[in-house]
This record gives C-alpha cells, structure tokens and sequence, in this order.
C-alpha cells in the first residue's frame, strides 16, 4: 500500500465527548462529521449522525455514558451521508428526526449519494427554505434555521442560544476550501456574513469536520472567501 491508501484505509478515531456547558457535548472521532449532543432532564438532543449504523451505535454507546434519559430528537444539518448515515440507528433510538424540506426529499430518493432511505430514517419534522424552528430543552433554547443554498441547498445551522454554539455543518472548515454541492460561493459568503453579524467574541462554532473554532477563525474563514 502507499502511504496515502494506508492513511484512507485506517480506522477512523473513536467517538469521544467534550463538554462545551453544562449538558452539552462536542462528539468527535467515528466515521462521518462531527456531533453534538444536548443532554439532560428533559431528554437528548443530537445534530447529525455520523456516516453509517456501526458508527452511529458507537456514538450513542457514548451518549448511553452521558446520560441515561431518552433520545428525543436528531437534527440533520444537511443530506449528506457523513450527516445522515446513522439516522436508521437514531431513530431506532427514539429520536424524532428534524430537518430542511428538501432533505427529506433527498434521503427518499436516494439523491444524497447513497440508496434510498426507509421511512424510518427520513426527517418527520421539516422546515423551508428560508425558515426553521426553535426547541426550547434542558434549559436551553436551540434556533434551527436553514441557511442560504451554500454547500447543498438544503443546509441548516443550529444556534445553541444559552451556551452561544454554533453548529455550522459544511457550511465552514478551517482546514479546507468551500465544497459546492449544489449551492453557490457568494452564498458561502453570505451564510458566513449572516453568522458573524449575529455572533459575539465569546462564541464557539463547530465546523463539519476539525476542532471547535473561535470568532477568529471564523472570521478568518470569512476573509479567505
């Protein structure tokens, strides 16, 4: 093997937890994006759902060490199947899954990259274009709101208000150049402009992939573009 199909074939890092506030949890390693889970009395919440089942039963094997309350909802912030893969296992969990319109349409018809997705692991609660919804849980109020067609058309951010996280999906990487699947550069430059119109110097931002951000970083995202 040469060295770059050593480093593909190699097992993905495990799942762990960091702690960000109190009940709220930065899920990194496993097979597909990063996590985050909101736990406590009121029950579970997750954004996205690592890239298949065996990585999904490994991250709630993680969760189930966090809390014992049950899993209640599962946001998807976008269609594709480092988000999505693990919906079957989430859903089988309990979680209601919440997502953009077009990513229910997308996981139905098989258009995410993968085969078409049973009902069980398409998104019951959806919101449009140009909407979202907010969940009040654990004493903390969570705006889900879909973004400008950036990275796909149906990508979403999650604000978590109390703890100011931001969860922006593929919508920033520290570590790479725009991906466009389907949506367009100037709206990767407004997505990141209606972000730090809205965010402060204390805020933390979770990308898709790589290590939780600072308003620098972000910022510094931003002028790249």
């Amino acid at each position: 093997l040469t060295a770059s199909q050593a480093f593909s074939a190699a097992a993905p890092p495990p799942v762990t937890a960091s702690e960000l506030a109190t009940g709220l949890y930065f899920m990194e390693g496993g097979g597909g994006a990063n996590s985050m889970v909101l736990a406590g009395d009121d029950g579970i919440l997750v954004i996205d759902a690592k890239l298949d089942i065996a990585s999904a039963d490994e991250e709630l094997g993680v969760i189930r060490g966090l809390s014992n309350q049950n899993i209640r909802y599962l946001v998807n912030t976008h269609e594709h199947p480092d988000h999505t893969g693990g919906n079957l296992s989430y859903a089988g969990a309990g979680a209601v899954i919440i997502a953009h319109e077009e990513v229910r349409g997308l996981l139905a018809a098989g258009l995410r990259g993968g085969p078409p997705a049973p009902d069980a692991a398409l998104p019951s609660f959806t919101f449009p274009a140009g909407g979202g919804l907010t969940l009040h849980l654990n004493g903390e109020t969570i705006e889900i709101e879909a973004m400008p067609p950036a990275h796909t058309t149906a990508n979403a951010m999650v604000h978590f208000v109390n703890a100011n996280v931001y969860q922006l999906g593929d919508l920033y990487s520290a570590s790479r150049y725009p991906v466009l699947a389907g949506g367009t550069f100037q709206d990767f430059r407004d997505s990141i402009a209606m972000v730090l119109a809205r965010a402060d110097s204390t805020a933390r931002f979770i990308p898709g992939n790589g290590p939780v951000a600072s308003l620098q970083d972000v910022q510094a995202y931003s002028n790249m573009l």
